[in-house]
């Protein structure tokens, strides 16, 4: 029995030193898993006593996936889930963008600003008969999200948006950037704002249910660089023409 010993002692070593591993990995694996929250986490938060102020703290520094249907909400009561943590998931689970998938790939959205005025010295010295060209740019040669010349466009809406609110424009690039003109001044039909119409293309969309839907390009789009434009989003006071988001046609 004693020459066994000098085998079991490594082997418990070993055992300890597995146990060590999976522990550190699991902690490793949980802050990854904390920054997504769905109704089984607050379920489980409530039970473990915390707080109303850190649940929804927690809310407000996480990815919520809440499901809150009738039924949803009724299972958190049962769980004894707070009205205001309740409350806190719905006002996190409000679009306050849209989601927006071309092709399958995610899209964000990003701020058309920093005007540029070309013509202004051709039309001062034709006396205003030229016009000067408002444009405005984003920064970068291409998109990152580049697509086919069909794309097909998923679109969730925020509450208070309209796909009608939605458009696909053409912009010119210009070296490390992309542009857009945003308004022309001067010349003999005077000032005008909006986008060129000739740069807007045709688009049809369908319904999915909800506030979901899928818009397509009449007639395909050559290549280039596009922006799915959205009307009303500009706020000229803060420097901001406008909110898109932009993709690359091969």
């Amino acid at each position: 029995m004693r020459g066994s010993f000098p085998l079991v002692r490594p082997l418990i070593i070993i055992g300890i030193f597995l146990v060590c591993i999976a522990s550190c990995g699991a902690a490793l694996a949980r802050p990854m898993q904390d920054t997504e929250l769905d109704n089984a986490r607050i379920i489980e938060m409530t039970r473990i006593g915390l707080g109303d102020e850190i649940i929804i703290a927690k809310i407000k520094t996480a990815h919520p996936n809440f499901t809150l249907t009738d039924t949803d909400l009724v299972d958190l009561k049962k769980e004894n889930v707070s009205d205001k943590v309740i409350a806190a998931m719905l006002e996190a689970s409000v679009l306050k963008t849209a989601r927006v998938k071309i092709d399958g790939n995610p899209v964000e959205i990003h701020t058309v600003g920093q005007s540029q005025v070309g013509g202004r010295l051709g039309s001062a010295l034709t006396l205003g008969i030229k016009s000067s060209k408002s444009k405005a740019y984003l920064q970068g040669q291409h998109a990152s999200v580049i697509v086919s010349k069909n794309p097909v466009m998923e679109i969730e809406l925020p509450p208070s948006h309209s796909i009608d609110d939605y458009v696909v424009v053409r912009m010119d690039g210009k070296g490390a950037r992309r542009e857009l003109e945003v308004g022309s001044g001067g010349g003999v039909v005077g000032a005008k704002q909006g986008l060129r119409s000739d740069r807007v293309a045709k688009t049809s969309y369908d319904a999915l249910g909800g506030r979901r839907f899928k818009m397509t390009v009449q007639g395909g789009l050559e290549g280039g660089e596009y922006i799915l434009f959205v009307i009303g989003s500009a706020e000229f006071d803060k420097g901001i023409y406008g909110r898109g988001y932009d993709f690359t046609v091969e």
